[in-house]
């Protein structure tokens, strides 16, 4: 909780509470009068918050107080979570050496971003050591994930500007998201005006790389609105890495005496040079992807209940060509088209219980030239109209889930049920119990447990595609895993930190294998595959640690090791068993002079694994994944709403890979110049 002023009397009104209901991770989920609010929130998030008196003066007196936050329950200032939630704040995305979500990403635990290409344009996400496939992606709590590919997971159509903190939940988290968070949920929060402002910044390098924003927030009577665009472009760092890509995002949200309504909508359009993203024989590919979407929801109080009706719609247009200077050759057109609604239920029986219940229906569906069933009535693809589209598939998830949370004096009780249906598997129901578990020691300390039960629908493209190198399976079963944690966290204003131990049983897990080097790749389903991991994250707010000097700010030191038990096999895996068995990052911010700062951010990653070595065209065999240690730089300049930046990623040219056959940029330099108005 943030508030901005001080207060000495007991009986406290605010002239407004502002509840950030789309942060998917707040136990609370709505706003409530304040003479139940501030008991409950205290009660259910652990804040310790003093009213102190001057003198003990009995007498009612009202104080109005600014507008405040509340922060998600889940946020790094909480120790009643009962799960490992990772926040990359406003302050963080800032202050940090990198130029688009993607690359924000990499700076947090035992987040594994496999990039391709550059400034953001396409990169897989893996989260304790689960596939690109198995992790859910929201925008404000709604629900943006890629039916298609995981590769096309983070097209997201807002800049690292317009956002306000980043959430990522780590394991799985059926129960409460469905069956998409499989391995893990990240939550994109944006930031919403609350004061008339602009701001633009510029940001240019080597490689002819450049970018564009503008942010503008304002309010209008009872409404608040965001609107947020961006342009970028580079050369790239090698042969076929060229790419362009612009944003644009609108937000406003309504607030009215009974409740709240929001609306947002963005667009994202990339185009770039694939070289051998899919696959090293043909390095020459290239790719277009245009990305829509929109939502609206609602929320509003009866009594004790809180209701959250939200529906939302997303398309995407992807365009392929395996040889770019050659586009008859061969060339993939894709459309798929999301519809969702989901309504949610919560209910404060008192200051020690919360019942949640709602209910979740999603229809998925593709048109394509190459992925699904032969179409009954074929259309033309709305990016060529020369091709046809005579491919389809769809199919509805449906979810129902309920939820409780009990207290017991230190102990929180977090328990839930998830059932869902889905089209594809017509003779199954699928049920996802859950159970997360946190005793706090004190207000400092806490042991948090976990169990709980996940499924992931295969992709489009796991199930239909076919290419030259590569073959679908329409036979494939859904992918199921059971997952336990057990952890510690601390949290002061000094220290922040954590660490957990973490094991998943999974079946059923899908990914693209071979037997033999020179075998086309399949999808196929592991009978079973185990993964025991560890990591602990450590925070220090040297500035309080170390009273009387300015140079050290913040020192955060994250480690994380995996470990996974495959079935006794020869197979080639293209994806799920290259995963990071060793991670090290270091960051740490300190001054140079007054309103100066430099950040660093050091990391150290050994990957499991192999890949198939190809060099023009002609396969070397196996090897390998090689360990590396990077370093990333940024110095930037603040005053006054302005802020100027010189930032070197790799500072020390090292060569590495990601994935395998697609060599990561060299040192890159990068200057920006940015300024903020309010009005």
């Amino acid at each position: 909780m943030r508030q901005n002023k001080t207060v000495y009397q007991q009986t406290i009104t605010f002239r407004r509470w502002n509840s950030k209901s789309y942060s998917v991770f707040n136990s609370l989920k709505r706003a409530i009068r304040i003479g139940v609010l501030l008991m409950v929130y205290l009660r259910f998030a652990n804040y310790t918050v003093v009213f102190a008196q001057e003198t003990p003066d009995t007498s009612y007196q009202r104080i109005e107080l600014d507008e405040i936050d509340i922060v998600s329950e889940h946020s790094e200032t909480t120790s009643a979570l009962s799960r490992v939630v990772a926040v990359i704040t406003k302050a963080e995305i800032e202050q940090a050496s990198v130029s688009s979500i993607n690359e924000l990403l990499e700076y947090a635990s035992n987040i594994d971003i496999r990039q391709r290409g550059t400034s953001g344009i396409q990169a897989d996400i893996s989260i304790r050591g689960g596939t690109f496939d198995q992790s859910l992606v929201l925008l404000n709590g709604i629900n943006i994930s890629d039916p298609q590919t995981g590769h096309h997971q983070l097209n997201i159509p807002v800049d690292l500007s317009a956002i306000k903190r980043i959430e990522i939940l780590k394991g799985p988290g059926a129960w409460k998201f469905g069956p998409g968070a499989f391995s893990g949920a990240i939550n994109i929060i944006t930031d919403i005006a609350k004061a008339d402002y602009i701001e633009a910044g510029v940001d240019f390098g080597q490689y002819a790389y450049n970018k564009e924003k503008i942010n503008s927030g304002f309010r209008l009577g009872n409404t608040a609105h965001i609107l947020s665009g961006m342009y970028s472009s580079t050369k790239g760092y090698t042969e076929n890495t060229d790419n362009r890509q612009a944003t644009l995002y609108y937000m406003t949200k309504l607030h009215t005496k009974k409740g709240e309504a929001s609306l947002q909508a963005g667009y994202s359009d990339k185009s770039f040079g694939a070289n051998s993203f899919y696959t090293a024989k043909y390095p020459n590919q290239y790719e277009e992807v245009q990305t829509s979407f929109a939502s609206v929801s609602y929320n509003a109080r009866v009594k004790k209940i809180y209701f959250e009706p939200a529906a939302y719609f997303r398309m995407a247009n992807d365009r392929f060509l395996l040889f770019r200077d050659a586009p008859g050759l061969y060339s993939n057109y894709h459309t798929t088209h999301v519809f969702g609604l989901k309504g949610t239920s919560t209910w404060f029986h008192n200051l020690n219980s919360i019942t949640i219940v709602g209910i979740d229906s999603r229809t998925e569906s593709i048109f394509s030239n190459s992925l699904g069933e032969v179409a009954e009535e074929p259309v033309y693809s709305p990016v060529n109209d020369t091709i046809l589209l005579d491919h389809y598939h769809s199919r509805t998830t449906f979810s129902a889930f309920i939820g409780h949370k009990r207290y017991f004096s230190s102990l929180m009780v977090n328990a839930g049920l998830n059932v869902t249906y889905n089209s594809d598997i017509v003779s199954r129901v699928f049920f996802f119990p859950g159970i997360d578990l946190n005793y706090s020691f004190n207000k400092e300390l806490s042991l948090f447990a976990s169990v709980n039960k996940t499924m992931r629908m295969p992709t489009f493209t796991d199930l239909y595609y076919r290419g030259p190198n590569n073959t679908g399976n329409p036979a494939l079963l859904p992918e199921e895993a059971m997952g336990y944690e057990l952890g510690l966290k601390y949290i002061s204003d000094v220290i922040t930190g954590n660490a957990a131990v973490f094991y998943t049983q999974g079946k059923n897990l899908i990914d693209w294998v071979k037997n033999n080097v020179e075998d086309p790749w399949r999808t196929e389903n592991y009978s079973t595959l185990n993964t025991l991991g560890a990591e602990a994250s450590l925070k220090f707010n040297l500035y309080k640690m170390l009273p009387g000097q300015s140079f050290f700010k913040q020192v955060n030191v994250q480690y994380t090791h995996l470990d996974q038990q495959k079935p006794e096999t020869d197979i080639i895996s293209n994806y799920s068993l290259n995963y990071l068995r060793h991670r090290i990052d270091i960051t740490v911010l300190h001054s140079v002079i007054k309103n100066v700062y430099v950040n660093w951010h050091f990391a150290y990653q050994d990957r499991n694994g192999q890949y198939e070595k190809i060099v023009k065209g002609q396969s070397l065999g196996l090897v390998d994944f090689e360990p590396f240690f990077t370093t990333d730089f940024k110095i930037y300049w603040e005053f006054k709403g302005w802020q100027a930046s010189c930032s070197i990623n790799n500072l020390f040219d090292v060569d590495y890979y990601d994935i395998g056959n697609v060599p990561q940029p060299g040192r890159w330099v990068r200057f920006g110049l940015f300024k903020k108005l309010h009005f």
